[in-house]
């Protein structure tokens, strides 16, 4: 199955100085791949060189096999976003704006578009400058998914969004994957993507951790607990540890040998996965990662 986003070494910077560098990541029809990191990580300048608001300084992004750096125009019609940004002109009703902006995608439908929002409770008599921060985002999903994209672009689309509507919000992109159209979803809201998510790539300070499926990333981590003793036994093997009260936990590395030691496992959260493949000022070891295909 071909991807609808392959992005293959793909940098952007200008001369000598990089905010993001040598990504290396897959998104098919229907996944949704998850965007982690702290802030300042890269997630937005990464959102940016893949709908064309960033340049391509090396390396290849690729919609649908077209190359955003070559036909940028063209890749655009296949994209969908949801950003935290004023992209649309405020001074317009919610009902213009649609009218407006749809003129420039193909697939755009004004009948879809008016039911999403009343599905998602928008009024579309309103000025956009008026509307709160959730209802924003709501109009912003309402208007991507009216144009029928193939790849998504969703970077922090929770903020401002009620818990209730948060799961309604779920159910849609479902049935937008079920079509085929693939997801690159940035947020800070962890437990959702362990339970919705196919892929996570994880960014970290300007470079690419990891980008692996769910089962890859589940049997390349664990969460190792044990003595102290123990854990020093394990350190050229452990990503990070820390004490706790009454034990002491690490980050096992996956490398096909036997744990040697008796000690409890589980499986790490994304958190977890933060929190020690992530350290403020610690070291990271950038070893060129996979793409999840």
């Amino acid at each position: 199955m071909e991807p609808i986003l392959e992005m293959e070494g793909a940098s952007a910077g200008r001369g000598t100085t990089f905010c993001l560098r040598d990504v290396c990541l897959a998104v098919e029809p229907g996944m949704l791949m998850g965007v982690i990191g702290r802030n300042g990580a890269g997630k937005t300048t990464l959102f940016h060189m893949v709908c064309g608001l960033c340049r391509v300084s090396s390396g290849s992004v690729r919609i649908d096999g077209v190359s955003v750096r070559h036909e940028p125009e063209r890749c655009k019609k296949e994209i969908g976003v949801v950003f935290d940004d004023d992209f649309f002109r405020l001074d317009l009703t919610v009902k213009a704006a649609g009218e407006i902006y749809g003129m420039y995608y193909e697939r755009y439908s004004k009948q879809d578009f008016l039911g999403y929002c009343r599905q998602f409770e928008v009024d579309v008599r309103q000025n956009i400058r008026k509307l709160s921060k959730g209802n924003y985002m709501k109009f912003q999903l309402a208007f991507a998914l009216a144009h029928h994209p193939k790849l998504l672009l969703l970077d922090e689309p929770d903020a401002g969004l009620d818990p209730v509507f948060r799961k309604e919000w779920m159910g849609i992109l479902y049935d937008v994957r079920e079509e085929g159209c693939g997801v690159l979803y940035a947020t800070h809201l962890t437990e959702g993507l362990e339970q919705y998510a196919d892929a996570v790539t994880m960014l970290s300070r300007g470079r690419q951790v990891f980008s692996l499926t769910m089962p890859e990333l589940w049997e390349r981590y664990k969460i190792v607990r044990g003595s102290k003793a123990q854990m020093d036994y394990l350190q050229k093997r452990l990503a990070g540890r820390r004490k706790m009260e009454h034990y002491e936990e690490g980050l096992f590395v996956e490398d096909g040998k036997e744990l040697w030691v008796e000690v409890q496992t589980a499986r790490p959260t994304l958190a977890d996965l933060m929190c020690y493949l992530d350290q403020e000022g610690g070291p990271i070891n950038y070893a060129r990662p996979r793409p999840a295909i």
